[in-house]
């Protein structure tokens, strides 16, 4: 099915409308440190969820946890876990920060199945 130029623009302006319709968040607005910090979240979930090397479960989790909260609420709680543990996480490190991520998004990895016996 094809669509004519005038239904296009209309599902255009449509679609640029939407974020209009969202209420205002004037009441607490976020402090620099947690834009970039959600920021930086939102790129490690980004960069999690186009990578190859990232398993299938992960990305489901990740998926789910961002179309289920807002970004500053996985950012917060993300930010709750590292500090709740001090110098046990290395923020410039994505693959430590997936891993938080992952955990605040509810992510556990399958328990190590034992080695066969001889």
């Amino acid at each position: 099915m094809r669509f004519g130029r005038s239904t296009a623009v209309a599902a255009i302006l449509a679609i640029g409308a939407l974020p209009a319709a969202l209420p205002a968040q004037t009441v607490n607005k976020p402090s620099k440190a947690q834009i970039d910090s959600a920021a930086y979240v939102l790129q490690v979930i980004s960069s999690a969820l186009e990578s190859k090397e990232v398993e299938q479960p992960v990305k489901a989790a990740l998926f789910e946890c961002l179309y289920s909260n807002s970004l500053s609420q996985i950012s917060a709680a993300t930010d709750k876990v590292i500090a709740g543990n001090p110098g046990k996480v290395n923020r410039k490190d994505p693959s430590q920060m997936l891993a938080v991520i992952a955990g605040t998004c509810g992510y556990r990895p399958a328990a190590a199945k034992p080695a066969p016996k001889k």
